[in-house]
């Protein structure tokens, strides 16, 4: 065996001391594989770095702020800017072109059917920039650099909704798929290659409340919250279970139940919802105050995907908060009242939106009031009330832009960090 390939020889400094001595300085036989964190934050890439894209042909340089996001990522109507450099010159060229690609895709397999999953695309966004075009009858030979640049535009091409952030979500038997791209694509004359160069990234649009949130429900809401313009007051349906009797009380003896919440119904992600709920129960006065102990608040996320051509839906739900009680008032004879909050979720990782038909991100708030188990032929209070998260807080985007000098900031926390992978690996 050759001397260099030897295993490092270690010495022993005493016997009470069996553990061979190491070095952080490698011997002429050792490697170092890695030195510090694997993954490198903003402070430890140099700010003059970009992506760097490469074909055979093509290379795209991207140049966005760096986010500390493996992909570029842009903000709410951000614009992809970069250059695109030929590696070497490309002949009898007719067109180069970039475009911004958004592409929905759901693949859905049913059981004790084909193998094979059905996968079914649909198209978010197509904008297109020529670059060069050469005039009729001719051709060109391309080289060197050529910068441009796209803006995302606010809504679905040829649609009134607004454009979804890169989105995934796995089920059983059904996956779906927001990805976005930058493609580059050099259109040569007659059978010669097309070249071609596609390059991932990521939408992440904020978005915020239009108006500033309500704190608190005001005190005198309980007495008459249909004169504050500033909550909305929910009434609960009885309904009974099948083994009840529903014809063996009188409506009007039973008790009402109501939920008072803040009219616009829209909060940022990671505040605090407020909601006040009055049980009354004139005829049973106790039963009021019973109730109340079972009562359960909670905040829904809820993602639906439609398949087999929108004939069936597939939904995931997912708990993200559960309401606590901080004031009870049962003064009243035959009336209680709580005030409870709920937190939305965490702070710029929720987010509602929908493309309709397709795929829909919504958030519910879900009451439920089960009776008493020692009380029979009472019904069940039940309710959904759907609201809106945004990603951020209302009256933070003045101050982002003036401090981003009009970049718009990406919601990092829309970001999924498996498609990293995904995109690495097919690029």
């Amino acid at each position: 065996m050759d001397s260099t390939e030897q295993p490092p020889s270690y010495c022993w400094t005493s016997s009470n001391s069996p553990a061979p001595l190491y070095s952080e300085s490698p011997d002429s036989s050792e490697r170092v594989l890695q030195t510090g964190s694997c993954v490198a934050g903003p402070s430890s890439v140099p700010t003059a770095q970009k992506f760097v894209y490469k074909s055979d042909s093509l290379e795209v340089r991207l140049h966005p702020p760096r986010w500390g996001s493996t992909l570029p990522a842009y903000g709410l109507s951000g614009t992809v800017e970069g250059v695109l450099t030929f590696r070497k010159s490309c002949s009898h060229v007719l067109e180069v072109s970039v475009s911004l690609r958004g592409i929905l895709t759901t693949s859905a397999s049913q059981h004790a059917s084909i193998a094979v999953p059905g996968v079914s695309k649909v198209a978010l966004l197509n904008k297109k920039s020529i670059l060069f075009s050469a005039p009729a009858g001719s051709t060109a030979l391309m080289s060197g650099e050529h910068p441009f640049s796209l803006q995302f535009p606010h809504y679905i091409d040829r649609r009134m909704e607004e454009l979804p952030p890169s989105y995934t979500v796995y089920q059983p038997g059904v996956s779906t798929e927001i990805a976005y791209q930058l493609r580059v694509d050099v259109v040569r004359k007659g059978l010669r290659r097309h070249e071609k160069l596609t390059v991932p990234i990521l939408y992440l649009p904020k978005s915020r409340p239009q108006q500033p949130p309500l704190e608190h429900i005001p005190w005198s809401s309980r007495v008459d919250g249909a004169n504050d313009e500033r909550v909305c007051s929910i009434s609960l349906s009885p309904s009974w279970p099948s083994r009840c009797d529903a014809n063996s009380q009188r409506t009007e003896d039973l008790p009402t139940v109501s939920l008072t919440m803040p009219k616009s119904k829209c909060f940022a992600s990671g505040d605090t919802i407020p909601l006040s709920l009055k049980i009354q129960s004139p005829q049973s006065p106790a039963l009021a105050k019973l109730l109340s102990y079972n009562a359960h608040l909670s905040l829904v996320k809820r993602q639906k995907t439609w398949i087999s051509l929108g004939r069936q839906v597939s939904v995931r739900e997912h708990l993200l908060s559960r309401a606590d009680v901080y004031l009870a008032d049962d003064s009243q004879e035959g009336t209680a009242y709580l005030r409870m909050e709920l937190q939305a979720g965490e702070a710029g990782r929720e987010c509602s939106w929908r493309v309709e038909g397709f795929v829909v991100v919504e958030h519910v708030i879900c009451l439920v009031i089960l009776p008493p188990e020692h009380v029979r032929n009472l019904p069940t209070y039940r309710c959904e009330v759907p609201v809106t998260l945004t990603t951020d807080q209302y009256g933070s985007l003045q101050s982002e832009l003036l401090a981003l000098s009009g970049v718009p900031f990406p919601a990092l926390g829309l970001s999924d960090p498996a498609r990293h992978l995904r995109a690495h690996s097919s690029v």
